[in-house]
């Protein structure tokens, strides 16, 4: 019933979510339409309207927590103990709690940086795997839902853009981490060095245009969207060593980062973010489905359903007020198999096992000949 009383027109909709928000025109505080909207969807009357939706979902549904912490939700991918959760959210040995309520600690193997997934493995049997649909079946204004682990869903919305191939990702860096002060050639397959910013950290420790960098704090980085993310756990005033290669030689430096600037990235991450905690990690994605879902950064990980409970693929990031992400059903299925074989040596949200290096990098130290106040 609940398929057909929401595959309905835009006008219904609207009246749907007045009756929802159970508050007069009048009343409802002055934003633009598209915050107004979601907000509406936030109402536990209208929540409720979604339990059957996502009551068998949610049974594929689990809370992760780290240090006791909920750190995000994660997604069964099989019944015997594989889960599938966003693995720039943890941060230490990860715990998953199960809707039965049962608490399983849980091992970490594989990572897929692009995607921001981590792939988890609790000691279960019979668990509820989710029941996956392509993702192209969710057209522009279709009803969707985040289960969680109660009876309501965390968080509805609509699709917002169907599933799209972004050509050139973009990653825009939390306004609190440190930065090198380097800039990068558009290279996919490795981070070169195009430039790098007078006065930084950079240049200082004695990074150069065309060096490649290829390990930074002892973790090996392969592109730029790598490097970005492993940045995004480091805050201005920290010292990370980076390893380089410059023609033939590998060479190690330590690096001062330094505070990100410019008046237009503070301004538009300030009205981004307003009313709204956004994820750390919520750019950089080659393929996603976009919906207006106001989802907790604590609450990704876990599927993205349409009415019919099917999951349509891993909500990855809330990346604005009224914009969340999901990685798709047709990207995530191909990826189980090697997420579930990249095993680490400890239950941390590290990726893959770190690979041998040939020699050891040549560490080059260097005494600042001139001091920039930042």
């Amino acid at each position: 019933m609940i398929s057909n009383l929401f595959r309905t027109s835009s006008w219904t909709t609207a009246l749907i979510l007045l009756l929802g928000l159970n508050l007069p025109l009048s009343a409802q505080p002055k934003s633009t339409s598209k915050e107004r909207e979601a907000l509406q969807k936030t109402t536990p009357a209208l929540l409720s309207v979604f339990r059957d939706v996502v009551a068998k979902p949610s049974e594929s549904t689990v809370r992760v927590l780290c240090k006791t912490k909920e750190v995000a939700l994660g997604t069964i991918v099989s019944e015997d103990g594989w889960i599938l959760t966003k693995a720039s959210q943890l941060d230490g040995p990860a715990v998953c709690k199960l809707k039965d309520g049962r608490s399983l600690e849980a091992h970490t193997f594989g990572t897929n940086e692009k995607y921001d997934l981590v792939m988890l493995k609790v000691d279960a049997k019979g668990l509820k795997p989710a029941n996956w649909v392509e993702s192209k079946t969710a057209s522009a204004g279709n009803w969707v839902a985040a289960p969680g682990l109660t009876q309501d869903p965390a968080a509805i919305g609509v699709v917002s853009v169907a599933t799209r191939d972004v050509k050139v990702p973009a990653f825009v860096p939390s306004p609190n981490s440190g930065v090198m002060g380097v800039n990068m050639s558009p290279d996919e397959d490795k981070v070169k060095l195009q430039s790098i910013e007078p006065g930084s950290g950079a240049e200082k420790a004695g990074l150069k245009a065309n060096d490649i960098i290829k390990n930074v704090a002892g973790k090996d980085v392969s592109d730029r969207i790598s490097l970005l993310t492993l940045m995004q756990k480091y805050k201005p005033g920290d010292e990370v060593d980076v390893v380089v290669k410059r023609g033939t030689e590998e060479l190690k430096f330590k690096v001062k980062l330094g505070k990100r600037s410019g008046p237009n990235f503070n301004r538009g991450e300030m009205q981004n973010r307003m009313g709204s905690e956004l994820s750390t990690r919520r750019f950089g994605f080659p393929t996603i489905l976009q919906h207006d879902l106001v989802l907790k950064p604590t609450d990704c990980g876990g599927p993205l359903v349409d009415l019919d409970g099917k999951v349509l693929g891993i909500n990855i990031a809330r990346a604005g007020r009224v914009e969340t992400y999901t990685v798709p059903t047709e990207i995530v299925l191909p990826l189980l198999k090697d997420l579930k074989t990249a095993q680490t040596a400890t239950a941390t949200p590290t990726a893959t096992t770190p690979k041998e290096k040939e020699s050891p990098a040549k560490e080059v130290k260097k005494t600042p000949t001139k001091e920039t106040k930042n």
